[in-house]
């Protein structure tokens, strides 16, 4: 049994290095937790970033790397609605850069 606190490890996919961990709570109900590696992906991103430094904005340019737990959970509806500020915004706002691997001049 492999333990984080109260955590329990529940799944693991080593493919992918997604954890799943169980926690009990008092009430008898159970609330897991999934975690999922990104420190390579930011490194990636960050590598692309510096790499594009200068570059011009160009049809078809990847602009961002986002896990896509994340984009699911953030991002799907502001794409789906083709909300470019929301998207935007996101990618501009501190906590989301990592995720940028390209910021382009016009």
């Amino acid at each position: 049994m492999i333990r984080d606190g109260d955590w329990t490890l529940f799944d693991y996919d080593f493919h992918t290095g997604r954890s799943v961990w169980k926690a009990s709570n008092p009430d008898g109900s159970v609330t897991y937790r999934t975690d999922y590696p990104v420190t390579s992906l930011i490194e990636n991103n960050k590598a692309d970033l510096l790499d594009s430094a200068g570059q011009r904005w160009g049809g078809g340019r990847r602009v961002a790397s986002i896990p896509l737990n994340i984009f699911h959970e953030q991002l799907a509806e502001a794409q789906n609605q083709q909300d470019d500020k929301y998207m935007s915004r996101w990618l501009n706002c501190s906590d989301n850069r990592a995720f940028r691997t390209f910021e382009g001049r016009v």
